[in-house]
């Protein structure tokens, strides 16, 4: 309950971290797929996962369709938008049980 208070109370900064992990999840997927257009090392899959697990699910399912990158693997095209559902719900938590 008090993760709820926090983020409820410092609104601004959960915002801006918010934003800040969608842009560079955004910016991770874009680098990827230049790097595999020219064969260079890649970003690691559990990378761009993580990423888009830690509130940057947005900007993963964005870089997803935006330079149609890991479309076609199921692992991305199932986890992500689960990522985004599921932060979804968490941040509709912290505003439904934060202090009235």
């Amino acid at each position: 309950m008090f993760i709820f208070q926090f983020i409820y109370t410092y609104n601004i900064v959960f915002i801006a971290f918010f934003l800040l992990m969608n842009l560079i999840t955004f910016a991770l997927f874009h680098s990827d797929k230049r790097k595999a257009e020219k064969h260079a090392f890649r970003i690691p899959e559990r990378d761009l996962l993580g990423f888009s697990a830690c509130f940057g699910a947005l900007g993963g399912i964005l870089g997803m369709l935006v330079f149609h990158h890991k479309t076609r693997k199921p692992k991305f095209y199932v986890l992500v938008p689960l990522f985004a559902v599921l932060q979804m719900i968490f941040i509709n938590l912290i505003y439904k049980w934060g202090p009235k």
